[in-house]
């Protein structure tokens, strides 16, 4: 009898540890089945059309294709550069030599005269030929820029001319100085530009660049 009882109360207690072990193997079964919680990260294809592409790709690529899309231009006597863009319109160059001076004037006993021009961005350099009378003296640098329509003149960046004996302004009886730049500060963005030669000359002239890269230079109707 007490060998049954004792075989009776270890079957049943086995039979409580495999209930108690299917019971937890079912809580796991549903928490691993039906537990919605966690992050999930879903990939889709991009739409039919889309591009994908890296953003500083892409504005490296603007800057490059703006960069890039001016084009030289030819004829005249110079080159020049067209573009869409504000900021390459101010690095366009134009330039132009004289074989006859569009404008010549006296500084006492001398002659003056523009034998070319160029223009690099907002930097504008007059070639000027000055030929010496029959005296020494300092040849006074009076050129200056009409800055606006009130009248007001601008000097240029250059001080003054440079003569090669000595390396002043003081040329030498009878001598021939060409080549002398003056530049200026100018808008290129605003045509023409008007100058004139200060002194007793005080002559006023205009200057204008050509669609073939080349810069004209012209007397306006009128004096002052």
């Amino acid at each position: 009898m007490m060998h049954w009882l004792r075989t009776s109360l270890t079957l049943n207690r086995l039979l409580l540890i495999l209930l108690a072990a299917a019971v937890v193997l079912g809580v796991i079964a549903y928490v691993t089945v039906f537990n919605t919680g966690g992050t999930y990260v879903v990939t889709s294809p991009l739409p039919t059309g889309t591009v994908a592409y890296n953003l500083t790709d892409a504005a490296s690529s603007t800057a490059s294709s703006t960069a890039s899309s001016t084009a030289p231009g030819s004829g005249g006597n110079g080159s020049s550069t067209a573009s869409s863009t504000a900021s390459s319109t101010l690095l366009a160059s134009y330039s132009a030599t004289y074989a006859t001076p569009p404008v010549s004037w006296m500084e006492g006993y001398d002659t003056l005269s523009i034998t070319g021009a160029s223009l690099s961005g907002s930097q504008l350099t007059l070639d000027v030929n000055v030929q010496m009378g029959s005296v020494a003296e300092c040849v006074p640098l009076n050129l200056m820029l009409v800055a606006n329509e009130m009248g007001n003149l601008q000097p240029p960046l250059t001080s003054a001319f440079t003569f090669g004996e000595n390396g002043t302004c003081i040329g030498a009886p009878g001598a021939s100085y060409p080549d002398q730049q003056v530049v200026f500060n100018v808008d290129p963005t605003v045509m023409p530009q008007s100058f004139t030669t200060g002194g007793s000359s005080n002559t006023y002239f205009e200057l204008s660049t050509t669609p073939s890269g080349g810069i004209l230079i012209t007397l306006p109707p009128t004096q002052g």
